[in-house]
């Protein structure tokens, strides 16, 4: 079985490899109400605070990692990245503030500091370096690969590419994923190789291929990028923005190095 494949557990699909623990939460076994019963992971779409709070507590004990080792962006599908330090644990964990604005992508040195970020389609993808603490987690939507998110926070690692791990997860697949020209010409053609799929009202993008494209470009030994199958467009297992008009909860993607393991 391959070490970074995504294995399902009650409130999360995730894995151990490399040091990391990495997952995903699913959209069942909750108390909001985005839909009923979800498991809702976001501050900001309207829902309970103390219903987030009480998954945050369910998805702690499942990983043995507190909310207060958690750090958490306020993101706007932007491509600025930010550093962050087990000083910033517990940042817009409980609730939101000012801290760590218009920030998609974080990155750490440091153990014990579990980087997460919200989605309901919009590709997570996870980076490790196998040979020191280099730890970052990127959210990747149509508007922050064409800012080449993952690219900018690779720049950021201070080794040779070939140390990296790449790990592209649960997202929305290029079957469910349709767009037209404003999102196609955004992106570097070097980038879309492999990725679209012309239809008769647009094109079919494959975002998950599009960021493997720009980890190969930044020098990311392709054995070293991993791309899961799973996709959102599970709406059993899964929030879709897309796919349920906006009117759903979101999920947390997570990394982190654990200094026990």
């Amino acid at each position: 079985m391959n070490q970074f494949s995504f294995q399902p557990h009650e409130h999360h699909y995730g894995s151990r490899a490399g040091g990391r623990l990495f997952g995903y939460t699913k959209r069942t076994g909750g108390v909001s109400r985005y839909p009923e019963d979800s498991f809702n992971m976001a501050l900001y779409i309207g829902d309970e605070k103390e219903n987030v709070n009480h998954h945050q507590d369910m998805l702690a004990s499942e990983i043995g990692i507190a909310p207060d080792n958690w750090v958490l962006p306020v993101q706007k599908h932007g491509g600025n990245v930010a550093e962050v330090t087990a000083e910033d644990r517990g940042v817009n964990v409980r609730e939101l503030t000012d801290a760590l604005d218009d920030v998609d992508a974080l990155y750490t040195y440091d153990p014990d500091v579990l980087l997460t970020m919200n989605y309901a389609d919009c590709v997570p993808v996870y980076a490790f370096s196998m040979v020191n603490g280099f730890t970052a987690l990127i959210h990747a939507g149509w508007k922050g690969t064409s800012k080449e998110i993952l690219i900018n926070t690779l720049n950021e690692y201070d080794g040779h590419p070939s140390d990296l791990v790449v790990i592209i997860g649960i997202s929305i697949n290029q079957s469910c994923y349709e767009v037209d020209d404003r999102v196609i010409d955004a992106l570097q053609d070097d980038h879309l190789k492999g990725a679209v799929t012309e239809t008769e009202s647009g094109f079919q993008l494959d975002l998950k291929t599009v960021n493997k494209n720009q980890a190969e470009s930044f020098g990311v030994d392709p054995g070293n990028i991993h791309i899961t199958p799973i996709g959102t467009e599970d709406t059993d297992e899964f929030f879709s923005f897309r796919l349920e008009h906006g009117k759903t909860g979101r999920a947390l993607a997570f990394i982190g190095r654990v200094s026990n393991d």
